[in-house]
């Protein structure tokens, strides 16, 4: 019995961290691998990308990343759209409904 558990749990917990290119490495931290970024829930993170994509992730992006670029708002590579100053993500930008799971992810509720 135990031992179903252990692999159910196991298995669930691969599906949210590994599923395709954007993952959630921890509460409140979304990753995007092909687009070499991480953000939580108050935007794009040059140190959760350093953390989960390495500082070479991280150097790609203190280039991009000055006062003019708006880091509170930022689409995945799989179209998942977060507005941090809205708390909200969204399947794609068009989308008018809050996506549950990610948005409980990055924002909590």
């Amino acid at each position: 019995m135990k031992k179903t558990v252990i692999t159910a749990i196991l298995v669930a917990l691969t599906g949210t961290l590994c599923a395709g290119n954007v993952y959630s490495p921890d509460q409140g931290i979304i990753c995007d691998k092909k687009s070499q970024f991480c953000a939580d829930s108050e935007g794009i993170s040059l140190e959760w990308t350093k953390e989960y994509l390495g500082a070479k992730a991280e150097a790609r992006w203190t280039k991009h990343i000055t006062k003019d670029f708006d880091t509170t708002i930022f689409t995945m590579s799989n179209g998942l759209y977060c507005d941090t100053n809205k708390k909200i993500c969204k399947k794609s930008k068009w989308d008018d409904n809050a996506d549950p799971h990610w948005t409980k992810i990055m924002f909590g509720k």
